[in-house]
């Protein structure tokens, strides 16, 4: 599960206990929880199941990355959430794109908190994403990450801008141990289904994350969308088995759980 705005964990917990479903909570380090926040991180820990937290994943900033902010500036756009994510209408959580301050990596403010948070990252075996950082900030918290022991990195989107990377770069970073997460939504910004194919057979399939990138009100549901889009790959010419450890064997392991 994953907002833009608060950390999910505890709604992973509340769902888990109301259903029986085991849900996985994320945060993301906006500004809503503070930027990059090692206190929300820990706080984001607390809910668990058997000593297991809920939370599984950490994403870097999104909207309030200063290559998001720049991006969508240049777009024209007058929110952080732009009002198409939220049906057409402004959200009540959105601010002015104007009265952002973009959150920047490799500020020398952020050095130490984002230190902390790889720390975390690393203590509890999370996954790292990265959200909608720039290319050079994508490198260099890779390495870091690395360096520090962090085996789940998960490159987010990196197709669509930001942080929009090219071939090579992805070529790069799976080497360097990364996932490339590679999304249904891309199909509506500029990517094809044979594009991804072509560089799923570059990276490799044991490399490649697929999601949706869906839960904006005007698209279908996450489900239907990840459905479409195994299928869109399979008709491409990606074999099932590779869809399978793109969609199910990957995830699974960055998640931490059991095969």
């Amino acid at each position: 599960m994953k907002s833009h705005v608060i950390n999910t964990s505890n709604w992973a917990e509340i769902a888990h206990r109301a259903t029986g479903v085991h849900l996985y909570g994320s945060i993301v380090l906006n500004h809503y929880v503070g930027g990059i926040n090692p206190m929300a991180v820990r706080g984001a820990l607390g809910p668990s199941h058997d000593g297991d937290p809920y939370l599984k994943v950490v994403w870097l900033p999104t909207v309030h990355a200063n290559s998001h902010v720049s991006a969508y500036k240049e777009k024209g756009e007058t929110y952080d959430i732009p009002p198409e994510w939220s049906g057409g209408i402004v959200s009540p959580l959105a601010i002015p794109i104007d009265d952002v301050e973009p959150i920047d990596l490799q500020a020398p403010a952020v050095r130490g908190p984002l230190d902390e948070v790889l720390q975390l990252i690393a203590q509890y075996g999370l996954t790292l994403a990265t959200g909608h950082v720039g290319r050079d900030e994508v490198f260099s918290v890779v390495e870091q990450a690395t360096d520090r022991g962090i085996e789940r990195i998960v490159i987010t989107h990196p197709t669509i801008h930001p942080p929009g990377l090219a071939v090579a770069d992805l070529e790069l970073l799976a080497g360097m141990g990364a996932f490339i997460e590679l999304c249904y939504i891309g199909l509506t910004h500029g990517d094809n289904a044979a594009a991804m194919t072509d560089l799923i057979n570059r990276i490799g399939a044991s490399r490649i994350v697929l999601s949706t990138d869906l839960g904006q009100l005007h698209t279908v549901p996450p489900a239907e969308g990840l459905a479409l889009f195994a299928t869109e790959l399979v008709d491409s010419g990606v074999s099932p088995n590779d869809v399978r450890m793109a969609l199910y064997d990957n995830p699974r392991w960055l998640l931490s759980l059991s095969k």
